[in-house]
Parts: C-alpha cells; structure tokens; sequence
C-alpha cells in the first residue's frame, strides 16, 4: 500500500509540474520574490558546496551560482521538475533524488537548502538525518517552511456575504496529515501536516 501511495504521490507532482513553474517561479509570486528570495540570497553567501533540496526548476539552485557558490546541485524527486531546471540552465547541476535517500557522501556539503518542500515530504525523519549527515560539521542549513496555520485543510479565505466580510478561516493544525489537496481547480498536491 506504502508503494502505491508514493506511486501516486510521485505521479501528481509529476502531473502537476507546471503550475508550480507558472505559479511560483520567475517572479509569478511577489511574496516568493521579496521574501524568501532576499533572505535566501543573504544566507547564502559564503557557501561554496550547496545542496537545494526539491530544487523545482532551479530557481534558487541559480541564485545560489549567483551569491558565489560554486558547487550548487539540486535534486527533486519529480522529473518534470529536474529537466526545466537543466534546460534554464546556469552553473548548478540537477538530478533526480529523494530527500530521504540523498545519493551523496557525508559532509558533501558546506550548506543544504529547503524552500518550501518538507510540507511535502512524508519521510521527514529520514530527510531530516540525510540533510544532517550530508551538511558538513558547522554547515547551514536553510529551511523554509510555510507556517501551518497558511497550509492545513480547511484554511483559507472567507467571503461571508451575511456579514459582509472577508476573513481567514484556521482548520486544524495540530493533528498530523498526510493528505492529498486540491490547491486549485484540479490541481492535487501532497501535503504532510
């Protein structure tokens, strides 16, 4: 069952590529650009081997190359993912991988970076003790996480007609979820809460 889960899992995220490009790459979200980029971007400097973690289309494996690095390499578990990265180009290196199975020696890297992508991971230990055994001993880890109360089920804007009022519903975010979720007319995506 565990097989087929991730079956799927792998196929949506395959199937479903292209809207995180469109939607999330390139500047198509100013939050992204003037919040995440920045910060990444000054995190970055001073690291020469840098691992991106669900690279997506490179986006931040090329801002990387851009602060200095020299041996950017992303890896994401979605192919669709991992060919729009190479053809965009840049002097960082792309491969197929899980988190949770980095194919890379101990200490390979000075720093390892995850934008937005343990949301997704349903292996989180074993993604955690792979970016602990690949950081080399003083390395930096940038982890960037969507905080829960934006990203469980049932949140979300409300548009209450009887009040005449727009406000942001909470679901519940402190009971555990691996669950698959329309995140816009049919398009589904894994989320672990």
């Amino acid at each position: 069952m565990l097989t087929a889960m991730r079956s799927d899992r792998d196929e949506l995220w395959e199937i479903n590529a292209g809207w995180w490009q469109q939607g999330f790459t390139d500047g198509a979200d100013p939050e992204y650009v003037e919040q995440i980029v920045p910060m990444a971007a000054e995190r970055l400097k001073g690291l020469d081997r840098v691992l991106d973690i669900g690279t997506g289309e490179g986006q931040l494996a090329r801002l990387a190359t851009a602060t200095g690095s020299t041996g950017v390499i992303g890896v994401d578990p979605t192919l669709a993912q991992v060919e729009v990265a190479t053809r965009k180009g840049g002097e960082a290196h792309y491969l197929r991988a899980e988190a949770a199975t980095l194919p890379f020696a101990d200490a390979s890297f000075d720093g390892v970076l995850a934008c937005l992508v343990f949301e997704h991971i349903s292996a989180m230990d074993e993604a955690i003790a792979e970016v602990s055994r690949v950081l080399k001993p003083g390395g930096r880890f940038l982890f960037f996480l969507n905080h829960p109360l934006l990203q469980t089920p049932g949140s979300g804007w409300i548009d209450d007609h009887i009040i005449d009022e727009q406000y942001w519903r909470i679901g519940p975010y402190l009971t555990e979820a691996d669950e698959i979720e329309e995140v816009e007319k049919n398009v589904f995506i894994p989320f672990v809460h």
